[in-house]
């Protein structure tokens, strides 16, 4: 297999990892599915506290044509991010945050069906393509502090239920530390689902800075087994990181609900609560959409409020 070529965590410098990061995934394509204008909804990140945002650089977005790229909306975003210091990580390749899981252009998709959408060299090449344009035009962009690989990419999704393979995510890590000048670390998500996914984790471990756990504790009305999943996955999954001088964040922290199952304030207080005992220094939420839907246009203001207060206590207790 092939293995990236992972930088000592030493010259990223131990202060990048011992910040204190609270933020959200923001999705325009969920904003807009919504209804939502998303410069309105920018403006009110601010209002939250949040000092960190998950940006998607959607492939289907920005490279609608074959060759042709369109950065208007994300450099935008970028610049807006940079001007009020919320740190940015900025997520590459096929797979970003939100349906329909895999975002790819309607002039590269592949008719591939098996599990592995890597299995398709062609489709490969482009994408590779794509990370290299978009990582040669912003990485001189200032609040970009880390880039993650795929999203969940051992994970399946998407209509076919596929995956991203393990060496074609190792080919993206590799290609992205050739081109930027400051070796930002790479992160790789992974779900923080039981124990059967170690073998997922530990692939992602070999080649990201960061391990990025998608936590969630109810799930399609599974409520039985979110014990596991919120207190002992997320501490077993951080140490074993730690031991392989990794780090490890929270990238997705449930905090809306999976249908049919609910989740409201409490839950999140719950959820949180644990991620602070287990010393996570960076979580970033799930579900920023819905909260500023309900906000504005349902007059429920209630898992708003409840995440600035969240804010405010990740920032000044520990």
């Amino acid at each position: 297999m092939n293995e990236s070529m992972i930088p000592p965590d030493a010259d990223i410098g131990e202060t990048f990892f011992s910040q204190r990061r609270f933020g959200a995934t923001f999705s325009v394509k969920e904003l807009e599915r919504r209804g939502l204008d998303w410069r309105e909804a920018f403006d009110c990140v601010q209002d939250l506290g949040l000092n960190a945002l998950r940006l998607g650089a959607y492939w289907s977005d920005i490279e609608p044509e074959h060759g042709v790229f369109d950065f208007e909306q994300l450099d935008e975003l970028l610049h807006k991010c940079e001007a009020m210091n919320i740190q940015v990580l900025l997520t590459l390749g096929m797979k970003g945050p939100r349906w329909p899981e895999f975002h790819i252009p309607a002039w590269a998709q592949t008719d591939y069906d098996g599990e592995d959408i890597t299995a398709d060299s062609q489709l490969c090449d482009q994408c590779l393509d794509f990370i290299e344009a978009v990582v040669n035009h912003v990485k001189d962009s200032k609040c970009i502090i880390a880039f993650q690989v795929e999203n969940e990419p051992l994970d399946k999704a998407g209509e076919k239920r596929q995956i991203v393979g393990i060496d074609f995510v190792a080919k993206e890590c590799n290609l992205i530390r050739s081109l930027d000048p400051l070796l930002r670390p790479i992160v790789i998500t992974a779900w923080c689902w039981s124990f059967k996914h170690d073998g997922d984790v530990k692939d992602a471990l070999r080649h990201a800075n960061v391990l990025g756990l998608d936590v969630y504790t109810k799930v399609r009305g599974d409520d039985t087994t979110g014990e596991q999943r919120s207190g002992l996955l997320p501490r077993h999954y951080k140490a074993l990181a730690n031991s392989k001088g990794r780090e490890a964040w929270v990238t997705e922290c449930q905090a809306e609900p999976w249908n049919p199952s609910h989740f409201e304030r409490d839950d999140l207080e719950l959820l949180l609560a644990k991620l602070g005992k287990a010393k996570f220094d960076t979580v970033f939420l799930w579900g920023f959409e819905k909260w500023l839907d309900s906000k504005l246009n349902k007059d429920d203001d209630e898992m708003w409020n409840a995440v600035k207060a969240a804010a405010t206590d990740h920032f000044t207790k520990r």
